[in-house]
């Protein structure tokens, strides 16, 4: 069960850390090079990455 919740977790705040990267990466573009930059579905590719690094390190900090 305690797993199940590390993976809801990961997909959530990834999900969240996606977007707000998405958005601090299309302000940087702004920026610098007056036009719009990002990284197609971001958040989608952040939420799959943390869903899986979160109960991996959750494990490693039960453990030890």
């Amino acid at each position: 069960m305690r797993s199940f919740i590390a993976i809801i977790v990961g997909l959530l705040g990834g999900f969240v850390l996606g977007i707000a990267l998405s958005s601090f990466i299309g302000i940087l573009g702004m920026t610098l090079f007056n036009m719009p930059l990002g990284i197609k579905f971001l958040p989608y590719y952040t939420a799959v990455i943390c869903s899986i690094l979160v109960p991996i390190w959750d494990r490693k900090q039960q453990n030890g």
